[in-house]
């Protein structure tokens, strides 16, 4: 929604006050009030608009009313989610346990993979964030998505998943069930669940982690004690795996980065640049049109001309590469992906669909610019995505904020200290284990 001229006007003046380098800020210029002002759109809405809850605090979390949280549900979720045992079904006999969902979304690259195309089955070593993990089936066995790995993190706030938003069953996918047919990603949205839960469902087959029957959830004490509170006398399966998998990625936000802080009413958290990159980032960049509320991210797909996922190692797939047009069979949608959510992005330097920016900085200024790398044609290319003529500091303060105002210190309190298998995660193969010190 565009702002109002007097704040237009108002944000100029502050940041012609204020944005000479790298110096403080001029001492008459107040930049919590401007940023105040700004958010709320002078007092025509509230900060809560931008406000994450706590993690513990269920009733303030969106969630799936056929999949309620309880404490228990998360729980056992978490577990599940770091469980590498539930690797059941990889190519070849030797990768059986080495892999899981946290193999490709983990805290320490911000619940993202740690390389530009994650690995799960078929994968060897890990190094610090995942970076140093290679393809150790040859063939195109290895499980390596064709497109960049989103973060879960936030997810609570989105109706759909993957980046052409084709799985869940609501919100921006209704009326799209012709396209949810049988074989097909899309076919787990006829269980009518929300996004999260459908993606979280559908992953362990997709990722080969289907054959849950005999599974350690079955034959693991610790295991079935949590089982038998959250499903009473109901039976292991995929369906029930993965709703206590999305219960705990319902609870995952970014609630301690500076801006959070700065939001509950901690004035110092974010710096003086951060915060001139904030006025512009909720300002004359207009980035705001699309990336909003408490995850900074959509609704919507858009077509951008980011260039898509190269390489020797990528398994090519012309549907997905198409994004939102290859889901719906729609040519005027094609290129079109959904908006992703902004925060902890430095956790693994991998931006956009393909990967393909490897900082902020590279994205601030590709936006700056305003030129598709990839040519699309002139209906199809956002009409937003335009040169900004952004001077060099605002592009400096912008990239501050979106780098380090969004970072959370400390998404590894979300992990559990163990699992109840004994593996080794994010990944248990044996080079893995090695450079995770769990030998």
């Amino acid at each position: 929604m565009p702002k109002p001229i007097c704040l237009w006007m108002g944000l100029a003046l502050v940041l012609a006050a204020c944005s000479s380098g790298s110096g403080p800020a001029s001492p008459e210029v107040d930049l919590d009030d401007a940023l105040t002002a700004l958010l709320t759109h002078d007092g025509q809405r509230t900060l809560a608009a931008f406000k994450q809850p706590a993690s513990d605090n269920f009733g303030a979390i969106p969630q799936d009313p056929r999949n309620p949280l309880t404490e228990e549900k998360v729980q056992l979720g978490r577990l599940l989610f770091h469980e590498t045992a539930l690797g059941t079904r990889p190519a070849f006999p030797e990768g059986a346990g080495t892999y899981g969902c946290v193999t490709c979304h983990h805290a320490a690259a911000g619940f993202q993979a740690g390389r530009r195309q994650s690995i799960g089955d078929g994968g060897s070593g890990w190094g610090l964030r995942g970076e140093a993990r290679t393809a150790a089936y040859g063939g195109g066995l290895t499980d390596t998505p064709p497109l960049r790995s989103p973060s879960v993190l936030n997810r609570a706030f989105g109706d759909v998943m993957h980046w052409d938003g084709s799985v869940g069953a609501h919100g921006q996918n209704e009326g799209t069930d012709a396209f949810w047919t049988e074989g097909s990603i899309q076919e787990v949205n006829r269980l009518g669940f929300d996004g999260l839960e459908s993606q979280a469902i559908t992953a362990l087959r997709g990722h080969r982690m289907g054959g849950l029957g005999g599974s350690v959830v079955e034959t693991n004490a610790e295991y079935q004690a949590l089982w038998q509170v959250v499903y009473p006398g109901q039976p292991v399966d995929r369906e029930r795996v993965g709703l206590a998998i999305a219960a705990y990625e319902r609870t995952l936000f970014a609630s301690q980065a500076p801006f959070q802080q700065w939001l509950a009413g901690e004035t110092d958290a974010m710096t003086q640049e951060e915060k001139r990159g904030a006025l512009v980032f909720f300002g004359e960049s207009g980035c705001e049109t699309c990336h909003t509320g408490p995850a900074l991210a959509g609704p919507g797909f858009y077509a951008l001309g980011m260039p898509d996922m190269a390489g020797a190692d990528v398994v090519g797939d012309p549907e997905v590469a198409l994004g939102r047009g290859g889901f719906l069979g729609d040519p005027s949608q094609d290129q079109k992906f959904k908006i992703p959510q902004l925060y902890n992005l430095i956790d693994s330097p991998f931006m956009g669909h393909g990967g393909t920016f490897e900082s902020v900085g590279d994205v601030v200024r590709y936006y700056n610019d305003g030129v598709p790398a990839t040519p699309l044609p002139a209906d199809r290319l956002e009409g937003r995505f335009r040169p900004l003529e952004l001077s060099d500091a605002e592009i400096e303060a912008l990239t501050a904020f979106i780098r380090d105002g969004l970072r959370d210190p400390d998404l590894a309190r979300y992990q559990p200290n163990r699992v109840p298998s004994g593996n080794c995660f994010p990944a248990n193969d044996a080079v893995a284990r090695r450079d995770l010190g769990c030998d």
